[in-house]
């Protein structure tokens, strides 16, 4: 994506960003004594980590293309294994200058590392993140006995989950060719499913209506007026995702409120700092579901191939 500049909102909502690959340019924040703001994730599933730090200076400025003068460490609590970061720095398309840290290690789950970057005068500031412990998510056979129903589980108990979602690829004719080829038009639907989740003695449960979504897709394609209506809606594709978060990626009242997170100070664990830092990895599973099934729900499994 890009590069933009923003306000406070960027420094708690960096989680978020960073699991998806954007990158966020933060304003200077005035009136502390705080040395640093920083945000990332440790991951268990990526072989480096990476954190964005940015020095609180006095006044508003693009920063200097240089390494900064500060000293940023990793200590695993659980085994004393210590790692040095080192800056590698990023000058965005406005000639904004960023700071990304990292160091080649792999996060381990359920243990708890304390990062902490000092400056040159001292000031540090640090904070402690453990990581969510490893989980599965499973599909369960679909239940056809009302409509198309499928279970979804994440096993192993994990903290938290986020950002889970279903997304739906579907695929319908706007039309032929001249020689009688059907035109295909295949778009992707994303449905958000964090408010489905329900927590189990064993982790956490959605279930997907295929029938409802179903629907959901057919009420946008009514919207295209070369929908061919006749030949239906086949699905492509159906994904379920999720992240497994720790118990600190708790924003007040469970939800990502840009007015509720821009306030100073809120969703913070940094000690003498400013921002968030969390530990999360993503989940992915793709359904492949028999014909009977997916034509129960109201979409065709496959068009007939064009001879």
């Amino acid at each position: 994506m890009r590069p933009r500049t923003s306000g406070p909102t960027a420094l708690l909502l960096g989680l978020a960003l960073l699991l998806t690959g954007c990158e966020e340019d933060v304003v200077a924040v005035l009136g502390t004594e705080h040395p640093f703001s920083l945000w990332g994730v440790l991951s268990p599933i990526a072989d480096t980590q990476f954190v964005r730090v940015f020095p609180i200076e006095g006044t508003l400025n693009r920063g200097r293309p240089e390494p900064l003068d500060a000293r940023f460490t990793s200590r695993d609590l659980d085994t004393g294994e210590e790692h040095v970061w080192r800056d590698s720095v990023l000058v965005n398309e406005q000639g904004v200058v960023g700071h990304v840290f990292y160091a080649p290690f792999r996060a381990v789950h359920t243990h708890t590392y304390r990062l902490e970057i000092t400056a040159a005068d001292g000031r540090s500031s640090t904070v402690e993140v453990t990581v969510p412990p490893r989980t599965a998510l499973t599909l369960a056979e679909p239940d056809t006995l009302q409509g198309v129903l499928l279970p979804v589980y994440v096993l192993n108990d994990p903290p938290r989950l986020v950002r889970s979602e279903l997304t739906v690829g579907a695929g319908y004719v706007t039309g032929f060719t001249d020689g009688g080829c059907p035109l295909y038009e295949i778009p992707v639907f994303v449905l958000p499913f964090d408010d489905r989740a329900r927590r189990t003695d064993d982790g956490w449960w959605f279930l997907v209506n295929l029938g409802e979504v179903y629907r959901f897709v057919e009420e946008r394609v009514l919207e295209d007026p070369d929908f061919v209506r006749p030949l239906g809606i086949t699905l492509a594709s159906l994904r379920f995702d999720t992240i497994v978060a720790n118990e600190a990626w708790n924003p007040p009242g469970g939800v990502f409120d840009l007015d509720v997170l821009a306030q100073p100070g809120t969703m913070s664990n940094v000690e003498n700092g400013f921002g968030f830092v969390g530990a999360g990895y993503r989940l992915r599973r793709t359904w492949a579901l028999p014909v009977r099934v997916i034509e129960r729900s109201g979409f065709r499994a496959d068009y007939q191939p064009c001879v």
